[in-house]
């Protein structure tokens, strides 16, 4: 890691963990919860750096390891626009991607062992619940002059029903519940 990139991973670091997660788990009992996923959001000068995590039916309509030939092509199609797309843009589309990580659970299944589909009955067996964890830097050109934030999450994934954002910026720290189809936030303090 280079030494002019050390502040902003230090701030990042230190800015999530002070964001209210609290607030997301106690309306999220249990903090895997079909249709509801959490984008947090760290902006520092022309600098973003986020965390986005999903259960992995939102974005692939299914949760068990990839089986089909046409899962398997989700699940690589899905992990790929993850990774290549920023998952938070000015209005003027001013940011581009520097690093991204993606980690799922639902890749293919090639261990020929016991397979678990997952119903909506959320008793089922340990184990059979899968996430998609997103991790994004990136650079957006005008950001400093702007506090209007706009994500492809909610529109680009119709079993999405609702993304919590919550961000810490220079101005202070805030949150919105964006509905399905929403996709534009303001950076406000609360």
């Amino acid at each position: 890691m280079t030494s002019e990139k050390l502040p902003a991973y230090i701030f990042a670091a230190a800015a999530l963990t002070a964001l209210p997660a609290m607030v997301y788990a106690s309306d999220n009992p249990g903090a895997h919860q079909h249709g509801h996923a959490g984008l947090q959001v760290a902006v520092s000068g022309n600098q973003i750096d986020l965390i986005f995590t999903s259960p992995a039916y939102n974005l692939l309509g299914f949760e068990h390891k990839a089986r089909t030939e046409a899962q398997k092509i989700r699940v690589k199609d899905t992990i790929a626009w993850l990774g290549d797309t920023p998952l938070v843009n000015t209005p003027e589309s001013g940011c581009s991607l520097n690093e991204a990580d993606v980690h799922s659970d639902a890749g293919p299944d090639d261990d020929n062992g016991d397979h678990h589909d997952h119903g909506h009955d959320h008793g089922e067996q340990p184990g059979s619940h899968s996430d998609i964890d997103v991790t994004q830097t990136l650079t957006c050109s005008g950001l400093e002059d702007s506090d209007e934030l706009a994500t492809p999450l909610t529109t680009r994934f119709p079993e999405l029903e609702e993304l919590s954002v919550e961000w810490v910026w220079s101005e202070g720290q805030g949150s919105v519940r964006l509905a399905q189809g929403e996709s534009n936030f303001t950076l406000t303090a609360k």
